[in-house]
């Protein structure tokens, strides 16, 4: 069929399109078969598929264990505890030898406990409440309380989490000696040395001047110290084979210390 029209631009349009007409219409076709093609074949074969990066793990190290239990320490609130004598023990008065205390604190200067002591083989025990700001403790003889000045009491407690805290700063030639279970909770156990007088914050009667064995149990779990085992002559009436032996428990369980005296 021959298309005419009066204008000659007219007529050079149609039959532009008429001769590419089969082309234009095609190309949707060329496209999908393109598009199809490449979506089965996928990425060229050999390009490796992108992997996840495992966040690396500190090294276990006596240093990195010890700052984790410094760091716990420091913000202690509440802690059951015992200090143990073996083999030696805190002359309070001529004969009378504090061997256990034990008890409750609350930081940072409230506490109860229980002085455990012996005098000519003779058993005795003495209380003392720290709270609201006063000291109480109960009489030797008639077991009655009575307030008294916090100087007198020969275990200093207020911010025991600082103190103990204070010791992991400064133990000498420290080495993680590995790991132990105690009952079904597993511990980290660090041995080094202490000089006597940094003890002297926790158990104001040690000597000045002595190098000591320590030993610390530290949870794996949550880095909580949980015991120190020191030996030797922490005290001037200690012997060489003389133990020390301070422990937590119940740590940042909420406490309540009463007043004895209503």
């Amino acid at each position: 069929m021959t298309i005419t029209s009066d204008n000659p631009n007219v007529d050079y349009y149609r039959m532009t399109f008429m001769i590419f007409r089969p082309i234009i219409f095609k190309w949707p076709l060329v496209i999908l078969v393109i598009a199809a093609y490449v979506g089965c074949t996928g990425p060229p074969q050999g390009t490796p598929e992108p992997t996840a990066t495992a966040t690396p793990q500190p090294i276990v190290t006596s240093r990195l264990i010890l700052d984790n239990a410094y760091n716990n320490l420091s913000t202690l609130r509440s802690a059951s505890f015992s200090i143990e004598h073996v083999e030696g023990g805190i002359e309070v008065f001529p004969g009378v030898i504090i061997t256990r205390t034990h008890g409750l604190v609350r930081m940072p200067d409230e506490y109860q406990f229980t002085i455990e002591a012996e005098a000519s083989g003779t058993y005795l025990e003495i209380s003392v409440v720290n709270v609201s700001g006063h000291t109480y403790m109960t009489n030797l003889f008639t077991g009655q309380w009575q307030e008294v000045s916090t100087e007198v009491v020969p275990v200093k407690l207020a911010n025991l989490g600082a103190k103990l805290g204070d010791l992991t700063k400064v133990l000498r030639d420290h080495q993680w000696e590995g790991t132990e279970m105690v009952g079904s909770e597993g511990f980290y156990l660090i041995s080094g040395k202490i000089k006597s007088d940094d003890l002297v914050s926790v158990v104001s009667s040690s000597q000045l001047g002595s190098t000591l064995d320590i030993k610390l149990w530290i949870s794996e779990k949550h880095y909580l110290l949980k015991q120190i085992k020191i030996n030797g002559p922490l005290l001037l009436t200690d012997t060489d084979a003389a133990v020390h032996i301070i422990s937590l428990s119940d740590i940042n369980e909420p406490a309540e210390i009463p007043n004895p005296i209503p």
